[in-house]
């Protein structure tokens, strides 16, 4: 076992209190600020938790933890890319490797992060599918209990919000069976949620 290094622990510490800052287009539940990486880790991890426990999943907890605490670890260079950027698409899976690349480089001693985020990004195990589909349903499920409040500003238009989240979830039996249950109830009084 290595000794403890002061700095290195500052280090870090640096690093987490810069991807605190950064901002993603998801609002907190006052609707006054922006939803930041550590918070959405922190609720994915949470929320991924309630659902194997619930639904008696048989994945392994460690791993989906880890997942969920660092699916979005390189956002601190990379910065977040909305869902609906489609410039910032293109330009997305460059960012995030370098970044991915970047971290390693000055966190060589966080050889199980790195692993993490790389098999994550591979998507090879059912952890990895699991946290990144449940990933894609918590902005759907928070923008519902805003009454669409995102979707309302970013004139999101419905039928390309229920394409993209059955895409982005549809390795994951459970979870896309809740986008499902979400699209039947918003459907109906579509109105509250959407513009058009």
């Amino acid at each position: 076992m290595d000794e403890p290094n002061l700095n290195r622990a500052v280090a870090f510490m640096r690093l987490l209190h810069a991807f605190q800052t950064v901002e993603r287009v998801v609002l907190a539940p006052d609707l006054t600020r922006k939803e930041n990486d550590i918070e959405h880790s922190y609720m994915l991890a949470m929320f991924c938790w309630y659902l194997h426990d619930s639904l008696g999943l048989k994945l392994d907890m460690y791993k989906v933890f880890q997942y969920s605490l660092a699916h979005d670890f390189v956002e601190v260079y990379a910065g977040d890319t909305y869902a609906f950027d489609h410039k910032g698409k293109k330009t997305k899976h460059k960012r995030e490797e370098n970044a991915r690349l970047r971290i390693a480089a000055e966190f060589p001693e966080f050889k199980d992060m790195h692993e993490a985020i790389k098999r994550y990004e591979d998507r090879e195990d059912p952890e990895s599918v699991f946290v990144h589909a449940v990933d894609k349903l918590l902005p759907m499920l928070t923008n519902y209990l805003q009454k669409g409040h995102n979707w309302k500003q970013m004139n999101v238009q419905r039928k390309d919000l229920y394409a993209l989240k059955r895409e982005t979830t549809k390795n994951q039996e459970q979870v896309r069976r809740l986008v499902e249950e979400l699209v039947t109830e918003i459907e109906p009084r579509w109105t509250e949620f959407f513009n058009f």
